[in-house]
């Protein structure tokens, strides 16, 4: 291969989907031509590394009698394929599907988007497996509410994605819940996340030099930087947010873990009972006998109080903070607050 076409084939490998790659490959083989890597890197225009990196996790991961045929100099399947291993799926796999779907819906109209619902169609079309299925089929059968999803700004989700897959630094205006000011913010991004209808970038703020969250329907102006950095490896989005009701961890809080105790009765008990609220809850009953009002006391190790009260006051009179003090104060304040709006 001539140096020009090096540098074509590897210009060209960026723009070609690895599924789709694979399944290139895949049929070329099954032809039963013999081909190498460099036939394949040729046909389908990427390097003869990417092709060697496919053909591992086609054998490796993907279980394909893939050999290398020393005679033929070239690969070939050790035994007949009847189907593809990526095609075969279950009622398990047609319902994640199915909600995979829907987390999209706030993106629509966005190439992003598009990309996905047609690879959703490819799949549904495919007849190979335990079940078929269409996505009507599934729409009158299945639904998911999400209230508040934030739709936001499409571009700007994606110009997040991609600093987010590439480890690029980003610069953008960000106005905080209770600021009315905008400030100009440096951020290394390292992961998005969806959380109760809306999405928030978590990273490491340079200018302040610790990991913050930011919700991005507040970030307008945003520059993706050709500067690139490593993710550090101790970067864990579990750990990050583990202490935390929701999405806002703050750094002074780190290694910080406050017992809550929170008595829900009635009905409130019973829904609080059929959930996971947050991976340290406890939950242990205190009456549940028939005839009898059911009550219960949730128990959760937390970090902080401002996301947690918003939810306690949620619940009104169903709920009572038993501890720590320190939150039965800033639900009292704010339930005298709400009793001065109401008196005035």
């Amino acid at each position: 291969m001539s140096k020009g076409k090096t540098t074509k084939a590897t210009r060209s490998g960026h723009t070609r989907r690895p599924l789709e790659r694979i399944f290139k490959i895949h049929r070329t083989i099954q032809r039963g031509r013999f081909p190498n890597c460099r036939q394949l890197a040729e046909e389908i225009e990427v390097t003869r590394k990417t092709i060697q990196r496919d053909i591992n996790f086609m054998r490796n991961e993907l279980k394909l009698p893939i050999i290398y045929d020393r005679s033929e100099h070239g690969y070939h399947y050790e035994r007949p394929l009847h189907e593809f291993p990526l095609m075969r799926y279950s009622v398990e796999d047609v319902v994640a599907l199915f909600l995979a779907r829907k987390a999209l819906e706030p993106l629509q109209g966005s190439p992003l988007e598009a990309s996905l619902r047609d690879t959703f169609k490819r799949i549904s079309e495919t007849r190979q497996g335990d079940f078929s299925f269409n996505w009507s089929d599934l729409d009158e059968a299945f639904s998911v509410k999400d209230s508040g999803v934030v739709p936001g700004d499409l571009r700007l989700y994606e110009k997040l994605a991609q600093a987010v897959l590439e480890c690029r630094e980003l610069r953008f205006d960000y106005r905080g819940i209770d600021s009315q000011e905008w400030e100009a913010r440096s951020l290394r991004p390292f992961h998005l996340a969806a959380f109760d209808g809306g999405w928030y970038l978590i990273g490491y703020d340079l200018d302040r030099k610790a990991r913050r969250t930011f919700a991005i329907q507040r970030m307008k102006s945003v520059r993706v930087l050709m500067t690139k950095f490593l993710r550090p490896a101790d970067f864990n989005v579990t750990d990050h947010l583990g202490g935390s009701f929701g999405v806002w961890n703050r750094p002074e809080d780190k290694g910080k873990s406050r017992r809550i105790t929170l008595r829900f009765q009635g009905w409130a008990a019973r829904m609080v009972s059929e959930r996971r609220w947050h991976p340290s809850q406890q939950i242990n009953w205190i009456s549940q006998k028939e005839g009898k009002e059911e009550v219960l006391d949730l128990i959760m190790e937390l970090s902080s109080f401002e996301e947690i009260s918003r939810w306690i006051l949620s619940w009104g009179s169903q709920v009572e903070v038993i501890e720590p003090k320190a939150l039965q104060d800033i639900i009292l304040a704010s339930v005298e607050a709400t009793r001065k709006i109401y008196r005035s």
